[in-house]
């Protein structure tokens, strides 16, 4: 997949929430689902959700064990291992392996509310891989200025897939939380996605700017 996604040092893109800023603690605990898609947005690897997150112990800023088990499965750990330590809590990125993540919780820091939880948890399973699957065959012609046209590029694509019930229930929650003027579903969709698209990160960049740390 990273011959089909852009060029240059891997890419990613919070969804929801940022870098975090809080230290690392010797010991702690993050609550998070781990997807693994296709550029089509088939699942390879990821969690069924209604099992809620997985647990992933760390110990001196190194992941010991997933719910327990010592060899646990974490797709392209280095960087995913790398991401949660990272981020704020909740976070949704979405890095160009493609591999998606949701940040839930963190033994440290503020637990995630009720309601966050249910929102990420929709825009991970619905908004998240019609996302992908539209954006796919472009990305390599990505450009970081170009972030408004490529929104409504991708809007369109968006607009092909098949309905789902799910998709429309999600850019209602997004309505919900952040648009306070009456606009039409296109116009809501392509807010949501400026909102994505605007500010990529470069993995390389991010650590020699010091957004990620540890």
């Amino acid at each position: 997949m990273l011959d089909s996604y852009g060029q240059g040092s891997l890419r990613y893109f919070f969804f929801h929430g940022n870098h975090g800023d809080a230290p690392l603690p010797h010991h702690m605990t993050i609550e998070a689902n781990v997807v693994v898609l296709t550029g089509q947005a088939e699942v390879l690897f990821g969690q069924n959700f209604d099992k809620g997150p997985s647990c992933y112990e760390f110990q001196d800023g190194i992941c010991r064990n997933a719910d327990g088990q010592v060899e646990g499965p974490l797709p392209a750990k280095s960087l995913v291992e790398k991401i949660m330590k990272n981020v704020s809590v909740p976070s949704l990125i979405v890095a160009e392996v493609p591999n998606a993540l949701l940040v839930l919780g963190r033994s440290d820091l503020r637990p995630c509310t009720a309601s966050d939880r249910e929102y990420l948890s929709v825009m991970m399973q619905t908004f998240v891989p019609r996302l992908v699957r539209s954006m796919a065959p472009m990305a390599s012609e990505y450009l970081p200025g170009d972030a408004r046209n490529l929104c409504v590029d991708i809007a369109n694509r968006m607009e092909k897939i098949a309905d789902d019930p799910d998709y429309h229930t999600f850019i209602a929650m997004y309505r919900g939380r952040y648009v306070q003027k009456p606009l039409p579903q296109r116009a809501v969709v392509e807010l949501c996605l400026l909102h994505v698209l605007k500010m990529p990160f470069e993995l390389s960049t991010a650590i020699n700017s010091s957004l990620i740390r540890y």
